[in-house]
């Protein structure tokens, strides 16, 4: 069945959570994000990498708290009171708090649309895309959630 409005198969469509972090746009399949919460307070680790802020309590749930920015080669982020965290899973249903500047929106893209992110971004964040989606006079990072979620900086604290 192919959709008349704009020629594509079903299928083909996905659906992207937007949110900003350090001044970049980037989306995630929205079956990877569970839900998005205020930061939380949540109780920093000692001796934990920088990019490991804590863990936080969601309704009588334990979170790791992350900031993926040094991970995809952004500047650490600093905890502000406007900040929002998107609670994700990995494949294996692993769930983290990946703290981020802001929500934007949900939008609806073809996986024709994306484009390779090689050459289009450093080099060091290219293997934590599955692509850059152009969209209206900007970029959409699309991140690989589970090559984040390998990086040894994440990976040395699950």
């Amino acid at each position: 069945m192919v959709d008349k409005q704009n020629g594509r198969a079903p299928q083909d469509i996905e659906r992207l959570s937007i949110f900003e972090l350090g001044g970049k746009l980037f989306g995630l399949d929205i079956f990877k994000a569970r839900e998005v919460i205020p930061v939380p307070r949540f109780t920093p680790l000692p001796n934990s990498e920088e990019i490991f802020l804590g863990v936080f309590n969601l309704r009588g749930e334990i979170y790791p708290l992350v900031d993926v920015s040094p991970v995809l080669g952004l500047a650490r982020k600093n905890v502000g009171s406007d900040d929002m965290v998107i609670i994700v899973e990995d494949a294996a249903g692993f769930p983290f708090g990946m703290l981020i500047d802001k929500i934007h929106s949900v939008i609806a893209c073809s996986s024709g649309d994306m484009k390779n992110a090689r050459g289009m971004v450093p080099k060091s964040m290219e293997k934590f895309l599955k692509g850059v989606l152009p969209h209206r006079d900007i970029f959409i990072y699309k991140l690989d959630l589970e090559n984040i979620y390998r990086a040894k900086q994440i990976l040395a604290h699950f």
